[in-house]
């Protein structure tokens, strides 16, 4: 990848996802200075997550046309001119429609995310999915940390709703880095070098589309959805938690989550690196093993400073998550053609985990409280970290095997920018 797209693809998502610095401690917050009740609150979280399954189509098409910026390009300038309305908005149902377009799991971060792992997985070497999942990974929580802390100052001394102003210039930013990836339509090193990518009848179940026989990638993609489900509402409500139950300052939840961003920047590209090496599934078992623990922990936490420090194994948990299990799905569809499509099968049961979490809790919360809810997440955790344990296959030996048997880059790029000069 040349610097123009490599700055282009980076500085994109870096800047894209920074906004979630804002989202995670402080939108409940101000959704609730709006006037919306904790239950309204889920409801919202619920639909912003539903919309993100557009991601899905668009995931298909992108692979189809070998074409990611311009869905790239809109979906930023949708995130864009949400931030800029936001601020102002003061009915319900519009400040909900600009809440689904801005939100963390909402439909616009969603493409960004999917795409913009599809392109790094795309052009990956063999044999490094992982390593280039977690290089471009790398780039979320510094932005977010960054965000986080900013906000938090200029909450304490000029309010919660001063932070979108900044956040404003932000995604018009990552908008202007997008428009500067360089490629072609249809654009294929796999076509253009002229290299098959026939695979044997007897080795290509999946390359076919018999992925509802697939008893693995269903295994997997329901414990997908239950680790979300158990772990998108200590989004939402953590903060919440913080400042009603344990009465923390306004400084506390911008802590929280630069603990939890700094945790995962430290762990993804190590856990890239070691996956493709030592193989998905026992570094997926610790991911799902601490995302349950933390919830745990949470239920029984009494000092905003415990609550600040447990998000360190959020940290943790999220960042094995966000590089294994595209690497896991990728290996698992084998094909250099379906990069777009690995990425949204991970970013759909994300966007489905994060409708039906939000969504149950919105109803729970109110007869169980914050600590009855996360125990109760941490129940879900558990039952995902079951499945993972018990019928999630390692893919890493498979995925060699199919690439020493047919002489097939499993990851030639869909949208070859290296090749763009």
């Amino acid at each position: 990848m040349d610097f123009r797209n490599r700055l282009g693809l980076y500085g994109s998502y870096f800047l894209g996802m920074a906004a979630i610095g804002f989202t995670l401690p402080y939108l409940p917050l101000y959704l609730g200075e709006k006037g919306l009740s904790d239950r309204a609150i889920g409801l919202v979280s619920t639909l912003a997550a539903i919309s993100g399954l557009a991601q899905f189509p668009v995931g298909l098409w992108s692979d189809r046309i070998g074409w990611r910026k311009p869905f790239l390009v809109a979906a930023l300038s949708a995130v864009a001119l949400s931030t800029v309305l936001i601020r102002g908005a003061e009915d319900v149902v519009w400040l909900g429609v600009l809440v689904i377009l801005f939100a963390e799991n909402g439909i616009g971060r969603a493409v960004v995310e999917s795409l913009s792992g599809a392109e790094a997985a795309a052009l990956a070497p063999p044999g490094g999915v992982g390593a280039a999942l977690g290089a471009l990974r790398f780039w979320k929580p510094i932005g977010i940390v960054i965000v986080a802390l900013l906000g938090s100052w200029m909450a304490e001394h000029h309010g919660v709703a001063s932070i979108l102003t900044t956040l404003a210039i932000v995604q018009g930013l990552a908008v202007v880095f997008a428009l500067l990836i360089h490629e072609r339509a249809g654009d294929s090193s796999v076509h253009a070098a002229g290299v098959s990518t026939a695979v044997p009848e007897a080795k290509q179940p999946r390359v076919k589309g018999l992925l509802l026989k697939d008893k693995g990638l269903w295994a997997f993609v329901a414990a997908m959805v239950l680790y979300h489900a158990a772990n998108a509402p200590g989004g939402v409500y953590l903060g919440l938690f913080l400042k009603r139950d344990l009465h923390a300052p306004e400084r506390m939840l911008a802590y929280a989550f630069v603990v939890s961003m700094v945790a995962w920047m430290l762990v993804v590209w190590p856990a890239g690196w070691l996956a493709d090496r030592y193989g998905r599934k026992p570094l997926l078992i610790a991911g799902w093993v601490i995302m349950t623990i933390r919830l745990g922990l949470v239920s029984i936490i009494h000092s905003p400073a415990l609550a600040v420090a447990n998000q360190a194994l959020d940290g943790l948990g999220n960042g094995l998550f966000a590089v294994l299990a595209a690497a896991w799905v990728t290996d698992r569809l084998a094909d250099p053609r379906r990069a777009g499509e690995a990425q949204v099968i991970v970013g759909s049961c994300l966007v489905l985990g994060s409708a039906l979490g939000p969504a149950a809790s919105g109803f729970l919360v109110e007869a169980l409280g914050y600590r009855g809810l996360f125990a109760a997440l941490a129940l879900v955790g558990a039952i995902a970290t079951a499945i993972v344990i018990f019928l999630v296959p390692e893919t890493v030996s498979r995925h060699k095997e199919l690439i020493d048997g047919t002489k097939v880059d499993p990851m030639a790029t869909t949208s070859d920018l290296s090749t763009v000069p």
